[in-house]
């Protein structure tokens, strides 16, 4: 696998979860079809973008604990390999990834859950707008969702609805982020979509999700 075939991975510490979420650019765990995971241990799992297709990266639960040196996680050592540009590795194992954060930002969560935690804490949706837009601009994709409910609390539907068709683009899993690209497109005059949407967050509820 060549240096430019391995994924650039975005580092999310949510420590206030204690979990480490390795992913792609643009990628996020949220809401994903349950057969693209590849779960290594009950505390570590492959994303990727299809079942058995290419690896997006990889999520850690109970980071702080997390043993790479257990014979369970003995491939985390070995392919896929990835690239993180903000811990300066280039094609190395998530193993490696693992130890680097622990190292640097250690147990101090990444920029963007500072901005999530303040947004998130905010009632009034033109105080919580910049907010999320930071935590977006921080690089954390997630928070294209929560941009896009509060605009559309502030009348913004165009915006809401851009905002709000790409989450399900990325996170298509979620009845939720469906109910609301419904409510967004009906609101802007996209019946067909919202109608389309809404029959998809039944369906998802229907499955439990």
């Amino acid at each position: 696998m060549s240096d430019e075939a391995h994924p650039k991975l975005y580092i999310n510490h949510v420590a206030e979860l204690d979990w480490l979420i390795a992913l792609e650019f643009g990628r996020v765990d949220d809401a994903q079809p349950p057969d693209n995971w590849r779960g290594v241990s009950d505390a570590f799992g492959y994303l990727h973008d299809a079942p058995g297709g290419r690896a997006l990266g990889f999520k850690v639960v109970e980071f702080s604990e997390f043993d790479v040196e257990a014979a369970e996680v003995e491939e985390i050592w070995g392919e896929p390999l990835f690239d993180v540009p903000l811990l300066g590795l280039n094609g190395v194992p998530a193993g490696e990834v693992v130890l680097a954060t622990r190292a640097l930002p250690g147990e101090q969560p990444t920029i963007n859950r500072i901005y999530f935690g303040a947004a998130a804490g905010t009632e009034d949706p033109s105080e919580a707008l910049p907010l999320w837009l930071a935590c977006l601009e921080s690089g954390d994709s997630m928070a294209h969702f929560a941009l896009g409910y509060t605009l559309f609390e502030l009348g913004r539907f165009p915006e809401s609805y851009r905002h709000l068709r790409h989450y399900t683009e990325i996170a298509p899993h979620g009845s939720w982020n469906w109910c609301w690209f419904g409510k967004a497109a009906e609101a802007v005059g996209e019946k067909d979509e919202a109608v389309a949407a809404y029959e998809r967050a039944l369906l998802l509820e229907a499955d439990d999700d």
